[in-house]
């Protein structure tokens, strides 16, 4: 089972620790493929630890997740707290843990037909509040 930390690792942190290349995920963060936050005066950007697997890879099917997610208009947070959402009806394991085990076609549905209901929440609202009140 996969980890859904948020904590900030520095991609220094990332290099000399798990043997990433920084220019790899510098490239994946400007494509899109993965979060990250630059703290003002920061030096360097930050990643979250979740979307990092064994040995800092970053599977295909995460790169995709975030790439959808942030087409959709969802948050880092958004997007975590629906890949907490357990699959199946009998308690299976999380959206997350299919990421790494390569089922990111399926994860990608999730998303967009999650950011829908999102956004037909939002439609909702602000529809009601738009109407004029009755007295």
């Amino acid at each position: 089972m996969h980890t859904l930390s948020k904590s900030p690792l520095p991609a220094s942190w990332l290099t000399t620790r798990l043997g990433v290349d920084a220019t790899e995920i510098d490239r994946l963060r400007r494509d899109g493929e993965l979060f990250a936050v630059r703290p003002d005066g920061a030096g360097e950007w930050l990643y979250s630890a979740w979307q990092f697997g064994p040995g800092g890879a970053v599977p295909a099917a995460v790169r995709n997740a975030v790439k959808a997610a942030q087409r959709a208009g969802l948050s880092e947070t958004r997007l975590l707290s629906m890949l907490a959402r357990r699959v199946g009806l009998m308690g299976g394991g999380r959206l997350l843990d299919l990421l790494f085990e390569g089922d990111g076609d399926r994860v990608i549905a999730e998303i967009r037909t999650f950011a829908g209901e999102c956004a037909g929440r939002h439609y909702a609202v602000v529809a009601r509040s738009a109407s004029p009140s009755r007295m």
